[in-house]
C-alpha cells in the first residue's frame, strides 16, 4: 500500500541513494509492506539521529539498555509517521529537546541490522536510516532523565574512544562515515 510514509521513503532512497545496492534492499522491503514495528514487530524501519561536534571532533553515544551496545540515539518509525515526525518524537523522547532547534538533513547512510535478543525485544531486522546532526558540545544539553530512559550512560567521545566502546558493525560504519564526511 502506497502512503505518504512509503512515498517519502521511496523518494529519499531513489534520489539520495540511486544505484546503491543496500537502497535496493530497502526498496524491496518497502514493496513487501508493513514497514513499521506496529505492523511487523520482527522487520521494520528505524531512524538514527547521530549527534557530532565537527569542531571538537567528538560524537555523542550511549550504552544502550536493550541492546547492550554503545550506540547513537535512534528509534522506530511509527505507523503513518513521516521522517520529520519520527525525528521530532524521538528527539523529544530521548533528548528532551525540540527537533526544530537542529538543522536536520536527509539521511546520509543506510544500514541493515540483524538482531537476536529475544528476551528483551522481538525485533530481528532493522532497516536503518542515519541522520547526522552537527551540534556544539558546549551548548548541546540533552535532559539526563530522558537519556537514562534508554541508556545506562551517554556522553561525548573521541572517535578513538567510540571505536573502543562500539561492538556492532553498523555503528562502526557510522563512526567511519562521520570521520570521512564531517571531520575533514
Amino acid at each position: 500500500m502506497i502512503n505518504k510514509q512509503t512515498e517519502e521513503l521511496e523518494k529519499i532512497l531513489k534520489n539520495n541513494f540511486a544505484g546503491d545496492a543496500l537502497a535496493e534492499n530497502f526498496l524491496q522491503r518497502i514493496e513487501e509492506g508493513k514497514i513499521t514495528r506496529d505492523e511487523n514487530p520482527k522487520s521494520h524501519f528505524c531512524i538514527y539521529f547521530a549527534a557530532y561536534d565537527p569542531t571538537a571532533k567528538k560524537v555523542f553515544i550511549g550504552h544502550h539498555k536493550k541492546s547492550g551496545f554503545w550506540l547513537f540515539n535512534g528509534g522506530h518509525i511509527d505507523e503513518g509517521e513521516t521522517m520529520k515526525e519520527t525525528l521530532a518524537h524521538e528527539i523529544s523522547e530521548e533528548w528532551g529537546l525540540d527537533a526544530n532547534d537542529f538543522e536536520i538533513k536527509l539521511p546520509a547512510l543506510l544500514t541493515i541490522t540483524e538482531i537476536y535478543n529475544p528476551t528483551k525485544q522481538p525485533c530481528q531486522i532493522h532497516y536503518d536510516l542515519w541522520n547526522f546532526i552537527a551540534v556544539d558540545k558546549n551548548t548541546f544539553h540533552p535532559v539526563e532523565e530522558k537519556l537514562l530512559g534508554e541508556f545506562h550512560e551517554a556522553g561525548w567521545k573521541t572517535l578513538a574512544e567510540a571505536r573502543e566502546l562500539i561492538g556492532d558493525k553498523n555503528t562502526s560504519s557510522a563512526i567511519d562515515f562521520v570521520e570521512k564526511e564531517y571531520f575533514v
